[in-house]
């Protein structure tokens, strides 16, 4: 299906949904495929791999679930991760949104969906990478980004500076300010911002204005610009 994904990692403690999954990701044309069933496997997994894409289902055996094991994977790397379940209540799901989530699969499922969640992912793997591969020749001094005004964004950590002092801001507001901040000088649309702040939720233009209003509150000499009818601009002030 893409060459870009080699390597695909899943994550399920019940044999029979696994192999299930291993014939249609097998169907789909993906052939190197790793197979584990708790976090413990999973972690030694991708330290001795390269996994490009991962396969976690959320009640796994074990002290640590597939939501802890999605955290811990997180702090140590850029993985892509589908979440199967056999749960859809709205509390899982939010559990889940504050992971690397890049799909969200409720069993049973079939080979089409599995085939339309994977092409989802796979747009939002290149959004993430064209985002990333363009950043503003400025982060590369120490990831510093110096936004004007006695304001620094500091890219790795997340964080703006204003005089020297940390701006608290909201989990969104910390992602939708990285996302505009990691492409200093270019127009970000709506659609980009729902992929990466909100994990392509359904949500309202609505939404990310009133997060774009408190950052602008929070910081008053941000000089976030709106592009009519696309998004928004981060620029020097």
């Amino acid at each position: 299906m893409n060459n870009k994904i080699k390597n695909i990692l899943i994550v399920e403690d019940e044999a029979i949904s696994a192999h299930y999954l291993i014939n249609i990701l097998d169907s789909l044309g993906f052939a190197s495929i790793f197979e584990v069933s708790n976090a413990d496997e999973a972690m030694r997994t991708i330290e001795n791999n390269q996994i490009d894409l991962v396969f976690m289902d959320i009640n796994i055996n074990g002290a640590i679930d597939g939501i802890t094991c999605a955290h811990l994977i997180n702090e140590r790397y850029f993985l892509p991760i589908i979440y199967t379940t056999a749960y859809s209540d709205s509390q899982t799901i939010i559990n889940a949104s504050d992971t690397n989530i890049f799909g969200f699969l409720i069993k049973p499922f079939d080979l089409s969906t599995v085939e339309a969640t994977i092409r989802v992912a796979l747009k939002k793997i290149d959004l993430f990478k064209n985002i990333t591969t363009n950043k503003p020749i400025n982060s590369i001094n120490n990831n510093l980004i110096d936004l004007g005004e006695n304001q620094i964004y500091n890219l790795e950590a997340k964080i703006l500076y204003i005089e020297n002092c940390t701006i608290d801001f909201t989990k969104k507001e910390i992602e939708l300010l990285y996302v505009l901040a990691s492409n200093l000088n270019q127009s970000i649309s709506f659609e980009i911002l729902t992929d990466f702040v909100w994990g392509n939720k359904n949500i309202s233009n609505s939404t990310i204005r009133d997060t774009v209003r408190r950052l602008r509150i929070k910081a008053p000499k941000l000089n976030i610009q709106t592009v009519v009818g696309l998004g928004y601009i981060l620029k020097k002030a």
